[in-house]
């Protein structure tokens, strides 16, 4: 057997209290039906797709005046710039990848075991969902395999995908019964695709190896790993099988080229997990690059209170972008690199959010969105459910979080009390994590100060008359004609500083004057003076729209990614527009307030990298000869003098608060210009406030100085040497101790006298169903010793909703003869499936015995079932 060398994971007893699980919803372990975004890439011609909210412009729209942008097309497969590399996260040459560690590390692995070995709940149920699975028995027939798998269009696809899940599945149940048959069974399947695929084609390739690639690196992994009948020669097999197929289609765009939002994640996942497996550090030190620093697909890809681009296009694609994130942060944290850090926790704010809005709790959507689309509203599908209710990416969000860093996860504490666990989330439920990562090295993020002064300038184009620039009181008034910069046309007043190396230029435009529907202001960068250099800018045209172009840039999508006109959240010609380049990249951003930025247009610089960007403020007024005069403000570069006057800052956009166990997490969209942030709380709404904390950096804050069982009203206010703000929006919450969940350890029996069938309703696990024959009957627990039980719950089963209990006694008993009713309830419905419904116990007492008398059904004539009966009792 191989020896293993691997960070110790320490793994205890769940706690009772939850209904803890895990899964992976149409990609999971016996996946029958396509993931969840399909049709999400744009058409080969680079037109966008159209998002589910249908506030955004169709992509390309014309302006008023000037050239129409043409159809582009995606740059050719592959191409990769001279210059403008990733830098590495250090230390690469040295660097020992664990094996397993791709989402599991062999101390996951056994803990696992061990769970399942003694009939721990819910590993042991969910494992035997995996047993029972047909991709996971030695009489599986493989698919494939084929030469040629595509996705858009599809060729030889589900075979792929059945055979990519069978692999996954064996290697586990080798794991878990330690039958060689099983190992040798995934490795034959592995190795006949290894050995005979030599393409993977399509333009959406890489939603697929997204999708899949925990399953087949994770599958690989393990028996690489673990089992001692794999070869070096298998290792360096699949190896090859990676590099030369299936990496090159995970981007099939080129460097720093992939699709926006939750596309480029499935890009990332499945480039990551494969170079872990290849032992390739430099290739993984530019995922991790592009991870921290693509502002349109990775961890930048957010603001401060966790929305990311895909939040306000559809919560299934908002689960999608989360998940790949996640999976990818964990197999670094595998490998000892630590992204859950970055940006103030930020993928904890990620979960959270999700689990809020999808708990249906009232939440703050602010714009925000990607290269897809920029959303100036939320009407998405709040209460989502799918995927097991994201019950993978939400127990890994808790277990990286909560239980490695102690800190608070409420909502997706509140999420895991109903969600399922199937045979393949069991694989990322834990209850303690002692692992250790190291933060990756600093981000090159460019910085920028005030500028009021020393901008130069140029009439571009034949722009007339001559324009100007002038600074006064924080102000920029920037003067000038021009025909038109939409497209091909590069005719308008620039005013520019030369920066060397990376930068950013931020501005706020405060006013367009009117010489045309179409006249825009905005920033510019510019890789010369000369007519026609490539260059971005990003603007606010008069009819107040955003209006975005990348000429001369490679851009992902092409020509209708790099121009379009986006919908602002203003009804007049304002909003803030920025620039960045890091390296070869630059990047456009739309923001309501300068610092929820959403990256909305990409381009990379082909070729050598010029010794100089020029970057500054621009005017078109497209009716040239006629001069148009625009107001900036907050105008910010990199390389700035600094000298522009202190402003009181904007209140803080929203607030969202958390219910804690002893405290409330907050979190709060951070406002430009502000140095720290006066936390304010009240115990009823609407004040009067007392400040909690006077000097909070940055755009979090959990106040521990609570009781709980209080509902607390929040208010924060931004600050700096000018003054203090007005207060943020207003958000309450209530602190509470969670109850446990105390029907453990006994024994479930029913009035079928089918105890087999009782237990599944007491296995902490909303995957598994009691199903019983007939409308009326009861279910029973024996806890072995009496407890004072407070609450119960029902969560309804996946099942019809006639099915569902509809009335209903609770009973007590110390003997299990003598019953006394604690509560009772009538005409009850369930929200959705695996809804947990929640009733308080109206006369609690000790007991040892508790039976659920169930008196009628919602309809149905022959059967009753439900997931979950259970007992809470509060604990220390």
């Amino acid at each position: 057997m191989k020896k293993y060398k691997m960070r110790t994971i320490v793994l205890s007893i769940i706690a009772a209290g939850l209904t803890v699980g895990c899964g992976a919803g149409t990609e999971d372990a016996g996946i029958t039906t396509a993931p969840n975004n399909a049709s999400n890439a744009p058409a080969s011609s680079g037109t966008s797709g159209t998002p589910a909210t249908g506030n955004t412009p169709s992509t390309g729209t014309t302006p008023d005046s000037g050239t129409a942008p043409g159809t582009g097309t995606p740059p050719s497969a592959g191409t990769t710039p001279s210059t403008g590399t990733a830098p590495g996260t250090g230390g690469t040459a040295a660097r020992v990848f664990a094996h397993p560690g791709i989402a599991l590390t062999r101390s996951d692995l056994d803990t696992l075991k061990t769970y399942v070995d003694q009939g721990r709940e819910p590993w042991k149920s969910a494992y035997q969902q995996l047993a029972n699975d047909g991709k996971a028995k030695l009489t599986y027939v493989m698919g494939g395999p084929y030469a040629t798998v595509g996705r858009a269009p599809d060729v030889n696809l589900w075979a792929w995908r059945n055979d990519m899940v069978a692999i996954w599945n064996l290697s586990r149940m080798w794991h878990f019964t330690g039958n060689q048959e099983y190992a040798k069974k995934a490795r034959e399947i592995l190795m006949a695709w290894a050995t005979t695929q030599v393409e993977f084609t399509g333009r959406e390739s890489m939603l697929d190896l997204g999708d899949y690639a925990y399953m087949f690196v994770g599958g690989a992994d393990i028996l690489r790993g673990t089992w001692p009948g794999w070869t070096e020669a298998d290792t360096a097999t699949v190896k090859k099988y990676f590099k030369n197929v299936l990496i090159p289609a995970s981007n099939p765009y080129g460097e720093h080229q992939f699709g926006a939002a939750n596309k480029g994640a499935l890009a990332l996942v499945a480039l990551g997990l494969m170079d872990i497996f290849n032992d390739d550090a430099v290739a993984l030190d530019k995922v991790v690059y592009q991870l921290r620093t693509l502002a349109h697909i990775g961890l930048r890809n957010s603001n401060d209170i966790g929305m990311i681009g895909d939040s306000l296009r559809d919560q299934g694609h908002f689960h999608g972008q989360l998940k790949s994130l996640i999976m990818l942060s964990e197999a670094l944290w595998k490998q000892g690199i630590d992204v859950y850090s970055d940006f103030d926790d930020r993928l904890l704010a990620a979960g959270e959010y999700f689990a809020r809005v999808n708990e249906l709790v009232p939440t703050t959507a602010l714009p925000f969105g990607t290269t897809d689309a920029y959303y100036t509203a939320d009407m998405t599908n709040r209460g989502w459910d799918g995927g097991g209710g994201g019950n993978v990416v939400l127990n890994q969000i808790y277990g990286a979080y909560a239980l490695r860093k102690g800190l608070q996860a409420p909502f997706i504490a509140q999420r895991r009390l109903w969600m399922p666990v199937d045979g393949n989330s069991f694989m990322f439920l834990k209850d303690a994590d002692a692992s250790v990562a190291a933060p990756a090295p600093q981000l090159p993020i460019p910085s920028t100060t005030s500028l009021t002064a020393g901008l130069s300038s140029i009439d571009l184009g034949g722009a007339t008359p001559t324009g100007t620039a002038s600074y006064t009181a924080g102000k920029w008034t920037v003067k000038g004609g021009g025909s038109e910069i939409w497209g091909t046309n590069d005719s308008c007043y620039f005013a520019y500083k030369a920066l060397v190396g990376d930068g950013a230029i931020i501005a706020k435009v405060e006013s367009v004057q009117n010489t045309g529907p179409s006249a825009k202001a905005g920033v510019m960068m510019r890789t010369s003076l000369d007519q026609g250099a490539p260059r971005a800018w990003m603007a606010i045209a008069n009819r107040a729209a955003a209006e975005q172009n990348m000429r001369n840039l490679t851009a992902y999508g092409g020509s209708n990614y790099a121009n379009k006109v986006l919908p602002i959240a203003s009804t007049t010609a304002s909003y803030w527009v920025k620039l960045e380049r890091i390296g070869n990249v630059i990047t456009g951003y739309l923001s309501p307030d300068g610092t929820n930025w959403a990256a909305t247009d990409v381009g990379r610089i082909d070729g050598p990298l010029p010794d100089k960007i020029y970057a500054g403020l621009v005017v078109s007024s497209t009716a040239n000869g006629t001069p148009n005069s625009s107001v900036f403000s907050n105008v910010q570069i990199t390389g700035g003098d600094g000298n522009a006057p202190s402003v009181i800052p904007a209140a803080p956009a929203t607030l969202l608060a958390a219910p804690g166990d002893g405290a409330v997490p907050l979190r709060w969209q951070r406002s430009f210009g502000a140095t720290r942030y006066i936390v304010k709380r009240a115990t009823v709404s609407g004040g009067p406030y007392t400040a909690i904390a006077t000097d909070v950096k940055g755009g979090s804050y959990t106040d521990k100085s609570v009781t709980n069982g209080t509902t607390y009203y929040y208010t924060v206010t931004a600050a700096n040497s000018a003054g203090v703000s007005a207060n943020s929006p207003e958000d309450a919450a209530t602190p509470f101790h969670p109850m446990v969940n105390v029907a453990t350890g006994g024994t479930a029996s029913d009035s079928a006298n089918n105890v087999d069938n009782a237990k599944r309703a007491f296995d902490h696990n909303s995957a598994t169903q009691w199903f019983y024959k007939g409308v009326t009957g009861w279910l029973q627990y024996d806890l072995g010793h009496k407890e004072t039980v407070q609450r119960y719950t029902v969560i309804s089963s996946n099942d019809l909703v006639p099915r569902d209990p509809k009335a209903w006694e609770l009973l007590g008993s110390n003997d299990g003869v003598t019953w006394q009713t604690l509560d009772a309830q009538n005409n009850q419905a369930f929200a959705r499936r695996f809804a947990p419904n929640s009733y308080a116990v109206s006369r609690p007492g000790a007991y040892r015995y508790y039976r659920l008398n169930i008196t009628a059904n919602n309809g149905d004539a022959t059967f009753t079932d439900l997931a979950e009966f259970g007992l809470f009792a509060t604990k220390p």
